[in-house]
């Protein structure tokens, strides 16, 4: 039951490689993609731009913006919240000398001091028809002599307080109407007429907080309303509205294209928004030393001049007062240090976006770049597989970062790249399922070729062992023999190879001596070479008194069926151990070396010398003779003694009778055999040898030779 279910399952994953499966997750991603807002991804797009703005936060060097903070410094000084209007009609005042573009309380006054006339006279009957001074009449005159901008709190829900009609300017919609595209609010709490009547304009103070966190003390303010409807009223936002009082602008513009709030600000101050008038606010670091204490100003300390030409924010940094947010950068800021950086923003032009074209060319680049992995994921090896599907990604990021350090535009790679992701592991588990096979059925292969190797590697080491079989040991087919000493070296390049030698008594009293190379290596060279042994002995015994003719025998005996046109070189002797007359053929192979007393000179074979055998067939072979004298050493060798390679240089005949001449004087041949073997060897300095290496080394004593026959020997 388990595997049915698993079957079913699986097998829908696994067909066509998971193309069919990969597709509707694409399907998938593009409908989360559209539907954006209402997934977890918001939470992923959120922590991306906020990494964003820390790496590449805006630059508040030239801050247009000052602050005046109630701050515990002042709360110390002055009194608990809130204070008399005097004392903040005194505060504005003190400001005002120094000509700000404009003042904007981040506050509201909707109540009647209490401390004014009407509270007084309520607490204090007694003091009947005494004429007292009114502190908000103080604080509206202040206001009047400033441009000043007010501020009221704006609530879905009309509360006790709230008011719907409101003395504000009216935002001016440019291709619509901006009151039913922005988010709307049902009434406001506003500071009292006589004060909102004596103000420059009045504006919106809200600042809504990310909605995906719910507690408001983590909550992270990205986005920042411009604009608001208030019963159907449009407003503008502090920022906006302290820009509009300090150019004596008639009102705040809002541009809508397509039932969307596109731009907001004034004049040429505009800044890009999202549908309903928010701005997505490009953060700078918190400028401590732009903030000055109220009592600081109220005493003096700050000197009025600096606030010339500024904008002057007055608002709360007490931390008892409630008034922070926290910022993508990770900052607690207080409340009206975020009018302060919309300001600046608007001076500077310096927003963030998301246009609608650019969410369209994310599902377009996200529809690309799945049909691309799924084309090309199943085609490649897994490990191309996944070094193209991190390519991707880090190409999405690389774009995202580019976008917006170049253009301040909020590219979501990271929601590109988490939809992706089901895309590619699909993909990329059935390439590696279907790699897994393939390797499963590679190492069986594999097996079995290792097994067919085994068996080969048997048949040759037999065939290397039948090769070795065929070759005499010299040591003893001669025991006891004290008129002469041989001595023969052969190893293969490979497990069998082509070269052989011989020797054997010909006739009573006669040596016969024979070297061979076939052309080629391994198996093939072998076989030929075996054949080639076994007729030359064949033949030779046959004309015992014509090398000659006996080497033109073998020759058409070797060509008869050599199909494969194999040829091998031979050098042939015939020694008369008593007499030391010694008569020889050569069919293309190196002449020998003779070895007498100081003198080493090689055979001539040039007068008598015929190609190899099989190369013409029908030559007619001649032969030679030449008398040793005792003591002379006869040394045959094949071409892998002098084409033995350290892989720069050939060890080459020169190397040889050098040898021969400098570490050779008096050796027997045995031991002549095993010095030019070791100096090979050693020459190759351990790389492996490049041909067979063939020595066959005759010692002629005479014929009254009656020394102790050293130890003799064939090495293979």
């Amino acid at each position: 039951m388990l595997r049915h279910l698993r079957t079913l399952l699986v097998t829908p994953l696994r067909a066509h490689r998971g193309r069919p499966a990969a597709l509707l997750a694409l399907l998938a991603a593009c409908t989360a993609l559209a539907l954006i807002e209402y997934t977890p991804l918001t939470l992923l797009q959120n922590a991306l731009f906020d990494r964003m703005q820390r790496l590449s936060p805006r630059d508040r060097s030239e801050m247009p913006a000052l602050i005046v903070a109630i701050d515990e410094k002042s709360l110390a000084a002055l009194g608990q919240w809130p204070w008399p209007r005097q004392t903040l009609a005194r505060l504005v005042e003190t400001i005002g000398t120094g000509d700000p573009l404009a003042i904007g309380l981040d506050m509201i006054f909707p109540e009647p001091d209490r401390l004014g006339s009407a509270s007084l006279k309520r607490l204090y009957p007694q003091l009947g028809r005494i004429p007292l001074a009114d502190p908000d009449a103080r604080l509206a005159a202040a206001l009047a002599a400033t441009p000043s901008v007010l501020g009221i709190s704006a609530n879905k829900t009309l509360l006790h307080g709230n008011r719907s009609a409101l003395k504000v300017t009216p935002v001016i919609s440019r291709g619509g109407d901006a009151g039913a595209i922005a988010n709307p609010f049902a009434g406001a709490l506003a500071s009292l007429p006589a004060l909102e009547a004596a103000a420059r304009g009045q504006a919106l103070l809200n600042a809504q907080e990310d909605p995906a966190l719910q507690d408001p003390e983590r909550g992270v303010l990205r986005r920042v309303p411009l604009m608001a409807s208030v019963a159907g009223l449009p407003v503008a936002a502090l920022g906006p509205e302290m820009l509009r009082v300090a150019l004596d602008a008639p009102a705040v513009e809002a541009d809508i294209r397509n039932g969307r709030i596109t731009r907001v600000g004034v004049d040429a101050y505009r800044l890009p928004t999202q549908a309903d008038g928010k701005l997505i606010l490009h953060f700078g670091p918190l400028r401590a030393d732009r903030i000055f204490s109220a009592v600081d100003v109220l005493e003096g300390r700050i000197p009025p001049e600096n606030f010339q030409h500024r904008f002057v924010l007055l608002g709360f940094t007490a931390t008892g007062l409630q008034d922070r947010v926290v910022t993508p950068l990770g900052e607690m800021i207080p409340g009206v240090d975020v009018h302060a950086q919309v300001l600046e923003s608007l001076l500077s032009g310096a927003a963030l976006t998301r246009p609608l074209w650019l969410r369209l060319a994310e599902g377009a680049l996200l529809i690309t770049l799945g049909l691309g992995l799924i084309a090309a994921v199943p085609r490649l090896p897994p490990n191309f597989a996944v070094k193209l599907g991190l390519a991707s990604a880090i190409l999405l990021f690389l774009t995202g970062y580019a976008a917006f350090h170049l253009g301040r535009l909020l590219f979501d790679s990271a929601s590109l790249v988490t939809l992706l992701n089901p895309v590619f592991f699909i993909l990329i588990g059935n390439t590696l399922v279907a790699s897994d096979q393939q390797r499963r059925l590679a190492e069986q292969a594999l097996q079995a070729s290792r097994e067919a190797a085994a068996r080969v590697a048997g048949e040759l080491d037999a065939a290397r062992r039948i090769q070795m079989g065929l070759l005499p040991d010299p040591a003893q087919l001669f025991a006891g023999e004290t008129r002469f000493q041989v001595a023969a070296y052969l190893e293969a390049a490979r497990e069998v190879g082509g070269d052989y030698f011989d020797c054997f008594m010909l006739a009573p009293g006669y040596l016969c001596l024979c070297i061979g190379d076939v052309s080629g290596k391994g198996l093939p060279a072998s076989l030929f070479m075996a054949m080639s042994k076994s007729v030359a002995s064949a033949l030779l015994r046959n004309h015992p008194d014509d090398l000659a003719q006996a080497l033109e025998e073998v020759d058409a005996a070797l060509s008869r069926d050599n199909r494969e046109m194999l040829f091998v070189t031979s050098f042939i002797a015939v020694v008369n151990v008593e007499t030391g007359m010694m008569d020889y053929v050569c069919a293309g192979h190196d002449a020998p070396w003779l070895l007498r007393g100081q003198t080493i000179q090689r055979i001539r074979v040039d007068q008598i010398g015929g190609p190899p055998l099989c190369a013409c067939e029908g030559f007619p072979y001649r032969h030679a003779q030449l008398t040793l004298e005792p003591g002379d050493r006869l040394l045959l060798t094949t071409d892998g003694v002098t084409e033995a390679s350290n892989g720069q240089a050939w060890f080459g005949n020169e190397r040889l009778e050098r040898l021969l001449q400098e570490n050779t004087q008096g050796d027997t041949a045995a031991a002549l055999v095993e010095k030019v073997k070791d100096a090979v060897r050693n020459f190759e300095a351990g790389a492996p040898p490049a041909d067979d290496l063939t020595l066959l080394c005759l010692e002629w004593r005479g014929p009254e030779a009656r020394l102790p026959s050293p130890q003799t020997s064939t090495s293979t």
